[in-house]
């Protein structure tokens, strides 16, 4: 099979850093969400597990690649913007935004067998920046504010 490209919405975009919360070495992923009807045609040709939690992700598939190859070469993700210019360091892709992936669909036996999409670069189409969470309070006039410095004396 050759590489393919799949258009949807991102959720839990690990692309610009890798995810190492199962795997030490790294890995990239990205959910790509709320696939309409000829990308869910895509991902059903290619023998993708479409998944649906009934949530806001709609039907999606989950594309990974590891961050690092076989010898331990760590493995560049290509992230682009919709003109194909590198996507900016300083940003991260949040929730909702829009975007296209290439992946290259590739069978497996273990486990029952299956395909698995390994995840080559990503392309932001319309970006919801992500923030972090705690930009998203307002500031409450005349609210609590800690009093304390950071230096915090600990007994000795």
């Amino acid at each position: 099979m050759s590489n393919r490209i799949i258009s949807g919405t991102a959720y839990w975009a690990h692309v610009l850093t890798p995810n190492t919360k199962f795997n030490s070495d790294g890995e990239w992923s990205i959910e790509i969400c709320n696939l309409d009807a000829k990308n869910k045609k895509i991902a059903e040709g290619d023998g993708l597990s479409i998944k649906n939690k009934s949530d806001d992700r709609g039907d999606f598939v989950t594309l990974k690649q590891y961050a690092r190859t076989k010898d331990g070469t760590p493995r560049a993700m290509p992230v682009k913007d919709s003109l194909r210019n590198s996507f900016p360091t300083d940003k991260r892709i949040g929730n909702g935004s829009k975007v296209n992936a290439s992946y290259f669909p590739k069978e497996y036996s273990a486990y029952g067998g299956g395909v698995k999409g390994y995840l080559l670069g990503v392309q932001v189409v319309d970006l919801v920046e992500y923030s972090g969470g705690a930009e998203d309070f307002a500031v409450v006039e005349d609210g609590y504010v800690n009093d304390l410095t950071d230096d915090i004396p600990f007994p000795g």
